[in-house]
């Protein structure tokens, strides 16, 4: 192929280095550094680098069967920690629903959960606050060794199944009944009412510690830092409030490697050769 193709993406800046490569007086090595970077720049558009899926399959684990009522209507299920079985965006995650008043569906679609319109119920909830369930999840929730060593958690013991039904619980008490303080018989009556749970008591600790830590710092939710959020948002089924461990960050892919580290040694290669020619 001479030059560049006539038909050619419609991408700012590309055709300001079309336009240069006909001015006159310019200097070879700049025509030749154009048309290298025009080219690598066509390349990298068309190159069929992976994209990262904007969903989650989520399973779950630690199993705990409660009976409660969620304005009234009879919720008879299991509460169970979900995790990712393989890496989103290169990434393990664990959650917890924060959504009663809908059943688990696959794929989950997480995103910021300052954007979260809350759980989808009949009679409007405001003041949720999603800060207390993650302070609750970072605080107590299994997932939290799991995301450190997945080897390290025995999610068949009942003293794991008990933390993880406590903390859904609690998490739930938080969205549907969002509250200044809360106490262990917030869970016995009101809009969320838990009628049989063998981790009942743990989960009004729980809330116990919650509102102990909202008073000490004037009603605000200080989280630690050390785990990144996303909440999925979905109209039909259970929203999930999903934590990774912050500072982790995606790899860059290897296509887009491949295609910066070609142009930077393209670059590199033309001004050799510049440099060779005025020595001669």
């Amino acid at each position: 192929m001479a030059g560049l193709p006539e038909s050619l993406p419609q991408v700012p800046g590309f055709f300001l280095w079309r336009r240069n490569l006909g001015e006159k007086g310019e200097p070879p090595m700049t025509r030749q550094l154009v048309v290298a970077l025009g080219l690598l720049s066509v390349c990298l558009l068309a190159a069929p680098l992976p994209a990262q899926a904007d969903s989650m399959t989520m399973s779950y684990h630690g199993n705990l069967g409660f009976t409660a009522y969620v304005d009234g209507k009879r919720l008879r299920s299991v509460t169970a920690e979900f995790y990712t079985p393989h890496a989103f965006q290169e990434l393990m995650w664990f959650g917890y629903c924060v959504d009663p008043y809908q059943w688990f569906r696959n794929p989950v679609t997480p995103g910021d959960p300052d954007a979260w319109n809350g759980p989808e119920s009949r009679i409007p909830i405001t003041g949720y606050n999603w800060r207390e369930a993650a302070w609750l999840m970072e605080n107590f929730a299994p997932g939290t060794s799991w995301l450190d060593d997945p080897s390290s958690v025995n999610y068949s013991s009942p003293a794991v199944r008990a933390a993880v039904q406590a903390v859904q619980l609690a998490i739930w008490e938080t969205v549907v009944e969002p509250s200044a303080t809360y106490t262990a018989a917030d869970l016995r009556h009101g809009r969320f009412r838990v009628a049989s749970a063998s981790a009942m008591d743990l989960a009004g600790q729980y809330l116990t510690l919650l509102s102990e830590h909202k008073v000490a710092h004037g009603g605000d939710v200080i989280l630690s830092g050390s785990y990144r959020y996303q909440i999925s948002d979905n109209p039909r089924y259970q929203d999930l409030i999903v934590a990774t461990q912050a500072g982790s960050a995606a790899a860059p892919e290897p296509g887009t490697l491949l295609l910066f580290g070609s142009a930077a040694g393209l670059v590199g290669y033309l001004r050799r050769r510049q440099r060779k020619r005025a020595q001669a």
